[in-house]
This record gives structure tokens, C-alpha cells and sequence, in this order.
């Protein structure tokens, strides 16, 4: 078995679901987080995660196979949602940049591998 990147929302009464892989020093759950205006709170959010190994991750939205795949989402999202990276300089502390999609997704799946070494 091994971890898996998944689209997630939170349970119905509002917990993490219990699948999903935390107290590592990767980033793992709650990243990229996107309103679903459609969907009654607390799952109105559509989230990014990392799956514990070997888990039952049925309740997960839909497996992000690759690296590219995610790429892909995550450059759509910013896109329609307007997300930027933080560039701060000591003239504009509140600086940003460009979302930098790929960079991104390649720390997720830095850390997906670093998890199923």
C-alpha cells in the first residue's frame, strides 16, 4: 500500500477525516483550499491532502494520480480563484507574485515520495 494525493472535504460534523496522514514534517492536509459554494458548510471546502498509508481513502473526492495532474489542477484553480505566491521585499511587505503551480506541486509530491521511501 502506500500514500496517495487526494481532493478531500471535511467530514459532515466538521472533523479531519481520519484517513488522511498528519503528525510528519510534511505538509500533508488542508493545502489549496477551494470554495465550493454549492455544498453546505462545514463541507463547502475542497481541499488537497496526502492519504496515511494504506488507508481507505473512499471517502476522498477523487486520487490525484501524477504530478502533472496536479500541476494541472493547481494551475486551474489559481487561475480561477486569482491565488498568487507571497513575494515580500522590504519596500512592499504584502508583495506577491505569480502562482507558481509547478513548484508547488512538485513540493507535494516531494513529499508524497519522501512518505512512500
Amino acid at each position: 500500500m502506500a500514500h496517495k494525493v487526494v481532493k478531500y472535504r471535511l467530514e459532515s460534523d466538521g472533523t479531519i477525516p481520519t484517513w488522511l496522514k498528519f503528525g510528519v514534517t510534511q505538509r500533508t492536509g488542508g493545502m489549496y483550499p477551494v470554495a465550493d459554494s454549492g455544498t453546505a458548510s462545514p463541507q463547502d471546502w475542497i481541499m488537497i491532502g496526502i492519504s496515511a498509508d494504506g488507508s481507505d481513502t473512499s471517502g476522498a473526492i477523487e486520487e490525484i494520480t501524477s504530478k502533472d495532474n496536479l500541476q494541472t489542477y493547481l494551475t486551474a484553480q489559481a487561475s480561477a480563484n486569482s491565488w498568487t505566491d507571497p513575494a515580500p521585499t522590504d519596500e512592499d511587505p504584502d508583495a506577491t507574485t505569480t502562482f507558481d503551480a509547478a513548484a508547488h506541486a512538485q513540493r507535494v509530491w516531494d513529499d508524497l515520495d519522501a512518505l512512500n521511501a
